[in-house]
């Protein structure tokens, strides 16, 4: 899946306008990244990218660019 489509599949999750999520957001510029949204992330990478989910690790990101670049890691995301 292309980075900008995965965007979009957060945007989606989160209710939140397409295109309205970018790699510079963190959990303090997305009011809907809370305790309800962070599981609607995790769904995504789920139920999209079809990538086993490792909780503890997910809790650590705190910015959409780490969580696009352990997911390009894995080879589940492309430019």
């Amino acid at each position: 899946m292309k980075v900008q489509a995965f965007l979009d599949a957060l945007c989606e999750a989160l209710n939140r306008e397409p295109g309205t999520i970018t790699l510079a957001d963190t959990k303090e510029t997305l009011a809907e990244w809370n305790s309800i949204g962070h599981l609607s992330i995790v769904a995504t990478v789920d139920s999209e990218l079809n990538v086993p989910v490792d909780t503890p690790e997910m809790q650590k990101f705190s910015t959409i660019a780490e969580l696009v670049a352990r997911l390009k890691a894995l080879k589940a995301l492309e430019d």
